[in-house]
């Protein structure tokens, strides 16, 4: 009888240990922290680099950047991302092309699969690219004219 309660003590314990989690564990499920103070909007309007006057500001809003654009019919492709184009760092389409619309809210993906955005511009001016925290690998996105 004693046997018995050990052999299935020890089932139970070891079925246990063969089960999946639906809760975070700490450092294991958890998606790395967005880092809004390093981000850049990069993309054909500032040939890909990372420069000063495309870092994102912090506002009581969100994130920010103004950017200068020409309404010529013609998309610009973008991403944002960090100086060094980290992987979890990295923002962008959840598929190839997607487009962004002014004042819409979009969800963009923070990993490695992530693809170019596309704007076009209706009219020449400056634009604001907000960006928010959102949920898991995701960030809100607003693009507004100015």
């Amino acid at each position: 009888m004693i046997k018995r309660s050990i052999l299935l003590s020890l089932f139970v314990i070891l079925s246990g240990c063969s089960s999946s989690t639906n809760f975070p564990i700490p450092g294991v499920n958890d998606s790395p922290d967005i880092q809004f103070n390093k981000l850049y909007l990069r993309g054909v309007f500032n040939w890909w680099e990372a420069t000063s006057s495309f870092n994102f500001q912090q506002s009581s809003t969100g994130w920010y950047v103004d950017v200068e654009l020409i309404a010529d019919g013609q998309p610009y492709d973008f991403r944002v991302s960090d100086a060094n184009w980290t992987p979890a760092q990295t923002c962008g389409a959840k598929y190839p092309g997607q487009p962004v619309n002014t004042d819409s809210v979009i969800y963009i993906v923070c990993n490695p699969g992530e693809k170019n955005l596309q704007f076009t511009p209706s009219t020449t001016g400056v634009y604001r690219f907000t960006l928010t925290p959102a949920s898991g690998d995701e960030v809100a996105l607003v693009v507004s004219k100015q």
